[in-house]
């Protein structure tokens, strides 16, 4: 009930917010995207629940049944195992992120997160479903190969929603609130520039619930609220009007594709 009510509550406080007082105006009709999106998360969590069961009991099969010996979960201190693994899983998620940006296939199937023209608390949950799948199964097998204590897989992927509803939110924080959080969590200004359609802007700030992984790493990037305002998103192969299709929506990585080839015979003529 408490995830639950983390999950309904971060969408019902950022949508009010938008309601209340957006950020920027809409450019695309809304009502279609929206339910585009929401209709993504539905499908996708139904699927990722057919797809994988709960790694702990498959990790039991595997040791009672098959006589295969995995590791234990090293750190036996609950707080600090819970701690640890709470940031090994968002150390994996922005290592997984920055695949998705890197790796041409994963770009395919993540820009259609990026595709959204008009960013709101919806696109927090608009992914393509072999995406979801496949950064899923990531996870899915870190719990089952590490022993990760199922209390902080729950509370990373209740947390990295929460934050995710936020930091696409039609919203502002305050600025102060920025400042004080920036060094240390992801804001919603630090997303927003993940969001860009140029390309410089778009590859940083891969961080879920941390910012420090960007900082380590050095794909850490602010800019002033200003520029923000006057920030496009988008995919700049991808027309914002099919961005709002559910139907093209899910052929987000085909019509990527077929921009791509188009691009080098383009060239090579």
């Amino acid at each position: 009930m408490l995830t639950l009510a983390v999950i309904l509550g971060s969408l019902l406080f950022v949508g009010l917010a938008e309601l209340l007082r957006p950020r920027r105006r809409r450019e695309f009709p809304a009502l279609q995207r929206r339910l585009g999106n929401i209709g993504f998360w539905v499908a996708n969590l139904l699927l990722a629940g057919f797809v994988f069961g709960s790694p702990v009991a498959f990790r039991a099969q595997l040791q009672v049944l098959w006589g295969i010996a995995l590791p234990a979960w090293p750190i036996a201190d609950p707080w600090l195992g819970f701690i640890t693994a709470f940031l090994v899983l968002d150390l994996l998620h922005y290592a997984v992120h920055r695949w998705q940006h890197a790796v041409p296939f994963l770009w395919r199937l993540h820009a259609l997160h990026h595709s959204d023209p008009d960013v709101d608390v919806t696109t927090s949950v608009r992914h393509h479903p072999l995406e979801y799948l496949i950064a899923a199964g990531l996870y899915w097998m870190a719990a089952l190969a590490f022993d990760i204590p199922a209390s902080a897989v729950l509370t990373h992927a209740v947390a990295v929603f929460a934050a995710a509803s936020v930091t696409h939110g039609n919203m502002r924080l305050p600025d102060r609130l920025e400042r004080w959080l920036q060094p240390v969590v992801v804001t919603l200004d630090l997303h927003l520039v993940h969001h860009s359609m140029v390309n410089d802007q778009a590859n940083s700030n891969f961080g879920a619930v941390f910012s420090v992984w960007d900082r380590l790493f050095g794909t850490y990037r602010r800019l002033p609220r200003a520029e923000l305002d006057r920030l496009v998103f988008g995919v700049r192969e991808l027309a914002p009007a099919d961005a709002l299709k559910p139907s093209l929506m899910i052929m987000t990585p085909w019509l990527l594709r077929r921009a791509a080839v188009e691009r080098a015979i383009g060239s090579a003529a």
